[in-house]
Order: structure tokens, then sequence, then C-alpha cells
């Protein structure tokens, strides 16, 4: 890898990266797994771009390749690095409290900074108001509990939104450890898109700052349950 940039700049490094992320997503999304943050839609993304890249990779590398092969491979990795670059920012650097440093090392992914210290961590809280507004979304509106502001505090990035679709029966979650989705929200108000099957059950949300230069999370602010029209 060059610099800072954790997507692996040569062909078969990047190929690799593909490939022990993609198993590693498999495995810790099994039933029982610890990435329950990762959406079952979001599941399958690093296996589609491994089967997009990697025949392709395959073929540039054969000796009797050929320039079409050659192009191929190219393109391939034009089209897929961005997508890979936005799950891994999304689902492995945006919540450290899922993913370890050894996780990431185990994957060839470049590490958060090893010297980050407690006092890091934000001194904020965020308070989630819902409001309903058209089919299959909530309005989240928000602002920082200690302030009242609605704007992001300086020294974070934004904040990193949990929610779930509760089930008939199914008990309210504690805190945002209970729940599975997550996004960085840095506007406001911020719209949520749920799937039609959710419509009528509960939506359980809940926030935490995410330091700016650091990447720690701070604690979690109150869970907030809405219905979903």
């Amino acid at each position: 890898m060059s610099g800072k940039d954790y997507v692996d700049h040569s062909y078969a490094g990047y190929d690799t990266q593909l490939k022990l992320v993609a198993d590693a997503v498999e495995e810790n999304t099994k039933a029982g797994g610890s990435w329950t943050h990762i959406p079952q839609e979001d599941r399958n993304t690093v296996k589609s771009l491994y089967d997009d890249f990697h025949p392709r990779h395959v073929a540039a590398e054969r000796p009797s390749r050929s320039k079409i092969d050659v192009e191929e491979r190219l393109e391939a990795r034009k089209r897929t690095v961005p997508v890979f670059r936005n799950f891994c920012q999304r689902f492995f650097y945006n919540v450290p409290n899922f993913i370890t440093n050894a996780q990431l090392e185990s994957m060839n992914l470049r590490p958060r900074d090893k010297t980050r210290t407690s006092h890091g961590k934000p001194q904020w809280r965020v308070v989630i108001e819902i409001e309903p507004s058209k089919t299959r979304t909530h309005t989240i509106r928000w602002h920082v509990d200690e302030t009242k502001d609605r704007a992001t505090p300086d020294d974070c990035n934004g904040w990193v939104l949990v929610y779930k679709a509760l089930e008939e029966g199914e008990p309210v979650p504690r805190d945002g450890e209970d729940l599975s989705h997550s996004q960085l929200v840095t506007r406001n108000p911020y719209v949520v898109e749920h799937k039609s099957e959710d419509e009528g059950k509960r939506i359980a949300y809940c926030g935490a700052f995410q330091s700016k230069s650091r990447g720690l999370m701070g604690d979690w602010g109150e869970v907030v349950v809405a219905v979903l029209s």
C-alpha cells in the first residue's frame, strides 16, 4: 500500500484485499456473528466486487494475455475501487466500536491510528427527534444535548446513526450497541429510508458523535422509537 490509503495500489494486493474482506464479511455476518451492523443487502457487496475483478486480474496476469485483458482489468479496478472504498469506510472505519485494528490488519487494511487515547473521545451526546415523512421514511432532526446546538461540534466529523426495525413484541434495545444498521450523519435534518416490508413496524434509533481527528465514538444518546408508516 502507498501512504495512508488503505486500498492497495497494486493489482495483486487489491485482489487479495477483496478476497480477504469478502471472506471476513461472510464469516462474521453468519448467524451468531459479531458484525451485526452490516445490513443484509450490503453483505454480498464485496463478494460481487471480487467476482467482477478477480477473473479479469487472472486473465491479465497470464503470459498469453491480450491488450483487451489488460484494459478490462483496468476498467474493473476503476469501477470497483470506489464501491470498495465506500464499503470499508462505512462498515469498518466509521464504526470503530464494531471493528478492531486487529481485524483491519487481518484483511490487509490499514489500521486506525494506534496512538489514540481515551481523552480524544467526544464529550457530546446527540439527541434524536423523529418526525414522519413520506412513505417508508423518517426525518431525523437532532441537536447536541449539552449545548442545544443543531450543528456538528467542531471536534467531530458527524455522528454515527444506528437503527433497527423491531418485530412485534420485541423489546426496545437499551442502547446503540444493540442496534445494527449504521451510517454517518452530518446533515440536519436527515432522512432515513426503509424497506417496504418494515412498514407498520417500530424503528429504534440511537446515535453517538465521532471525533474528527481520532475517529473515537462518544457515549450513546437515548434510544428513540417511531412507527414507520
